[in-house]
């Protein structure tokens, strides 16, 4: 018998009993590689969806992608454009009023049916128009009559350009006669010396003859003659070409009118001037006729230092020849004692009149643009400058040095320059005021660089100035105002040479378009290019020159404006080499994955049909 101790832990069971191997002699089996990875990657089916996917993906954005980078190239008028390089000048035609007076020709003998003037003046024109058109046809440049002669005013529109022909005290009393345009301060009534009348407007075409001249039998010669000449210059064929000093057309120009103190700290400057008379005066009789043409602003300022970025030279300013001068002294050496003192006289003039001289080399840098504050800030129009110099008390007298020069030169496109020396009698501490008769001689000249900055034309020289308002009065001093002859001709000039610029605008347009693959047309530029067409195809069936120069002025600017629209300047430097940089490097990493992938997949794919087979 056993007696068990409380403390002591329970024996272990047994192990159980290890069953035998089936088959001791099998070995262990491994799962190989090929079955690793079918467990671990997806199936066959499912690797081709995943790698398919990818240029599925770029398919189905391929539209989109091609709306958002795709260049809207809309057609343009390409034949229409061309079919207008190769079209005349447009058939400009205006109406001429031919018109007189009772007593401009000789009364019929007794008994002899009295002539209407309607009548009369039928007939002259009628040989006018036949030597007119006689002359062109023999010269030798080929020319056009561009006008027509009518002889009644209709009530609601009367031409513009009108000829009259009178019979005045005041005309020449010999042939030829001299047809004048008349001004507008006076007018000459039929047989009248001094009286005004309202029935020959200002800008007419006045022939006047003497009433002793009336009865002669070959007087209305002397008018056809006097006609065709005055026409022939007045009105030409061709309208003459814009000079290169002259200013490109714009229809908003800025007239800038400057004083310039060279420095008013040495004293005796210019503080103030009477600008607004001197434009009054000078300017406006000439800018307002040209209304329909251009759109002005002027502006005025005074600068008190505008100094030269120069030294002029000092030396005789007289216009004494210096071979007079040598022959005077080579004279007086051999004995001649009245050759010295010729000599003598010669040298003490050159010597009493001493300037400061500015040749034709200061001229061209006579503007210091990097001290002279001359730009307009408040307008982006184009701006002539119309520059008064006023020397400083050590540069006084400044002039010229050119020959025969007035006290003033042009500045080809940008404006005029004028020297005004102030006088030299009063104190050196003084500030002057300019008033209007200080400022014409200077404003004069600036009138005459006026028509050479905008190409206006002048008088031809058979047709002589207009006689004076009073015969006890001497002449105006000032430019006569432009006349509606000198408009008409702007108005045909300006035309030609817009409708010329809108023609190699748009055909350079189509140009561009054909070339540049990448340039954009969009409906702006389209509809711009459309517009300026349609105007040019107008232009050529317009006979009124103003509504004609309208049309050309329109046809410009739109194709100006879709010349350097932005939307076709986008894509000018952007060409196909650029492309292929920019989408190289985001598609090329990406492509080659997918590329070797579709490989591997198709090369397994085939491998499986063999096996299957």
């Amino acid at each position: 018998m056993s007696i068990s101790n409380p403390d002591t832990p329970p024996p272990h069971p047994p192990p159980p009993p290890v069953a035998p191997l089936a088959n001791p002699s099998t070995p262990q089996v491994r799962p190989t590689p090929q079955e690793i990875s079918d467990e671990i990657n997806p199936p066959y089916r499912t690797r081709l969806l995943i790698i398919l996917s990818f240029p599925v993906l770029f398919l189905l954005a391929t539209p989109f992608w091609w709306y958002t980078t795709s260049i809207e190239r809309l057609p343009l008028p390409v034949e229409r454009i061309s079919a207008l390089e190769n079209l005349p000048p447009p058939d400009v035609r205006s109406a001429i009023l031919l018109t007189g007076s009772p007593g401009s020709y000789p009364s019929p003998p007794p008994g002899k049916a009295q002539y209407a003037v309607k009548d009369v003046c039928e007939a002259i024109g009628k040989e006018v128009v036949r030597g007119v058109d006689g002359i062109y046809a023999q010269g030798r440049t080929k020319g056009f009559r561009w006008w027509d002669l009518v002889y009644e005013a209709e009530r609601r529109s009367s031409p513009a350009l009108r000829v009259h022909l009178t019979s005045s005290d005041r005309a020449n009393t010999t042939f030829p006669l001299e047809p004048y345009v008349q001004s507008t301060e006076m007018g000459l009534g039929p047989g009248s010396g001094l009286g005004l009348s309202a029935e020959i407007k200002p800008g007419t075409l006045v022939v006047p003859a003497h009433p002793s001249l009336i009865s002669d039998r070959f007087l209305r010669q002397h008018y056809k003659i006097a006609v065709i000449n005055s026409l022939l210059g007045l009105y030409p064929s061709d309208p003459p070409e814009i000079p290169l000093r002259a200013l490109k057309y714009s229809p908003n120009i800025t007239l800038s009118f400057v004083l310039l103190n060279e420095d008013s700290a040495d004293g005796s400057y210019v503080r103030s001037w009477d600008i607004e008379g001197a434009i009054r005066d000078h300017f406006l009789p000439h800018l307002e006729p040209l209304s329909p043409v251009f759109n002005f602003s002027i502006e005025s300022q005074i600068l008190y230092h505008a100094p030269l970025s120069f030294e002029p030279t000092y030396g005789p300013a007289f216009d004494t020849d210096d071979g007079q001068v040598a022959r005077a002294i080579e004279a007086a050496q051999g004995g001649d004692q009245r050759a010295e003192e010729v000599a003598a006289a010669l040298l003490d003039d050159r010597k009493g009149d001493e300037a400061w001289l500015i040749d034709e080399e200061m001229m061209k840098v006579f503007v210091n643009s990097e001290r002279w504050s001359l730009d307009s800030g408040s307008t982006n129009n184009p701006v002539l400058r119309f520059l008064l110099f006023v020397p400083s008390a050590k540069h006084r007298p400044m002039r010229l040095s050119v020959p025969d020069s007035a006290q003033s030169f042009l500045l080809p496109q940008f404006g005029a320059v004028a020297l005004l020396n102030p006088p030299t009698s009063a104190p050196s501490s003084q500030a002057y005021h300019l008033p209007l008769s200080a400022l014409s001689p200077s404003f004069h000249l600036f009138t005459q660089h006026l028509y050479s900055l905008l190409a206006l034309p002048t008088y031809p020289a058979k047709v002589h100035p207009p006689p004076p308002a009073n015969p006890l009065q001497p002449p105006s001093p000032l430019t006569p105002p432009l006349s509606r002859w000198q408009v008409e001709t702007v108005l045909r000039q300006r035309m030609r040479e817009n409708s010329d610029e809108a023609r190699k605008t748009l055909a350079g347009i189509s140009r561009l378009v054909k070339k540049i693959k990448e340039m954009q047309v969009g409906d702006g530029v389209r509809g711009k290019v459309l517009g300026a067409v349609e105007k040019l195809e107008r232009l050529q069936t317009t006979p009124d020159p103003l509504e004609a120069f309208i049309l050309s002025r329109d046809a410009v600017a739109l194709a100006n404006q879709a010349f350097f629209d932005p939307s076709m300047m986008g894509l000018l430097y952007f060409p196909n080499e650029h492309k292929f940089a920019v989408y190289t490097p985001l598609f090329a990493p990406i492509a080659v994955p997918m590329i070797v992938g579709l490989l591997k997949e198709a090369i397994a794919w085939n491998r499986g049909r063999k096996v299957s087979r």
